[in-house]
């Protein structure tokens, strides 16, 4: 059984099966998952080789008659759309920013069987310490303040690191961190390529230390349908450097290499 019917069938359960007499022609909570699943692909980042970076706040934009029917159930609806998009991240690999907020809201502008999802970053915000009142001295007392002891000047902080490796994609700058990404048009891959061209593992770029101070960049074919061209030529492995372009399918990517260094890994490897 999929995963959308598992929902639906535990979902229905719930409510003593009152969804599943209500809600025909209707906006269904079924719809409401897939929507909020799709949210989360399409604005997923990459955080690290194996996980990527989700919204965790969500409102959900429904016309006045989905809206009343809906948030009857608002307790109840929004425990089981979170835990369904936990159990779709946990597969994918994804990392919420924070604790799942899912709201419901009316727009008047919306027929009825119509509804918009807007995802949101929010974080927890740390309250600030209070600060102590002063303590005011008696009046005529005398107040002998002494000089602060400032610390010994340490040595300057030094710089290390390798230069930090870009991909240039549609006019838009993905970072790209030790040891490498994958690129193709899987939802596994690190960078994710919506070409009908492109594999769905099509390519993957390494970065090697090489020196002090220094990173080698490096393009392998991952046995592509299509194949891969680095500065105009198919290559099964190319070294990169700044400038060279990849073409895979359709798409062309242009590397960059910035002056800011990235962090270097541990000693264990890259």
């Amino acid at each position: 059984m999929r995963p959308l019917q598992r929902f639906e069938r535990r979902l229905e359960g719930i409510v003593s099966g009152v969804f599943a007499r209500a809600f025909k022609g209707d906006v269904e909570p079924i719809e409401l998952a897939a929507a909020l699943k799709r949210e989360i692909d399409n604005t997923a980042r990459i955080l690290s080789r194996d996980r990527r970076l989700v919204p965790n706040h969500f409102t959900i934009e429904l016309g006045p008659g989905d809206f009343e029917r809906l948030n009857a159930y608002g307790r109840t609806l929004n425990h089981e759309l979170a835990n369904e998009l936990r159990d779709h991240a946990d597969i994918q690999r994804y990392t919420f920013s924070g604790p799942i907020e899912i709201e419901l809201t009316q727009q008047d502008d919306l027929p009825t069987g119509k509804f918009r999802v807007v995802s949101a970053t929010v974080g927890n915000q740390r309250p600030q310490p209070r600060q102590p009142a002063p303590i005011l001295p008696d009046e005529g007392a005398t107040v002998l303040q002494s000089a602060p002891v400032q610390p010994p000047p340490g040595p300057p902080p030094v710089r290390r690191g390798h230069p930090q490796v870009m991909l240039e994609v549609n006019g838009r700058r993905r970072p790209i961190n030790p040891p490498g990404v994958v690129l193709g048009r899987g939802t596994d891959a690190d960078i994710q390529i919506n070409d009908p061209g492109v594999s769905r593992r099509h390519a993957e770029i390494r970065l090697m230390p090489e020196g002090p101070g220094g990173v080698r960049v490096v393009l392998v074919d991952l046995g592509s349908t299509n194949g891969t061209l680095v500065n105009g030529r198919r290559s099964a492995e190319a070294e990169l450097t700044d400038g060279s372009t990849v073409r895979i399918g359709n798409t062309t990517m242009t590397l960059r290499l910035a002056d800011e260094p990235i962090a270097q890994p541990p000693s264990s490897g890259w």
